[in-house]
């Protein structure tokens, strides 16, 4: 993955892509993202800094299903579920 630029962001809700960006576009670089939070906690391999969003956000209800994808890192899939 190298330093964490240049990779695409993209989330898709039920299919339907909602979101697209790259990490070149981000104010502030990851180095620099993980170098400041560093300094507040412990970083473990595997762990995600959530930082802002790209455009495109929108409302998910219940049943939807999400899959968010990082280039050369990997996706995530979830079904949104109801409050219990």
């Amino acid at each position: 993955m190298g330093d964490g630029s240049g990779l695409e962001l993209t989330l898709e809700v039920n299919g339907e892509r909602r979101q697209h960006a790259n990490t070149s576009s981000m104010l502030r670089s990851v180095a620099s993202l993980v170098a400041h939070a560093s300094r507040f906690m412990t970083l473990e391999r595997g762990d995600l800094l959530f930082t802002g969003t790209p455009a495109g956000v929108g409302p998910v209800r219940p049943g939807d299903r999400l899959l968010a994808r990082i280039e050369r890192v990997g996706s995530l899939s979830v079904v949104v579920e109801a409050e219990s």
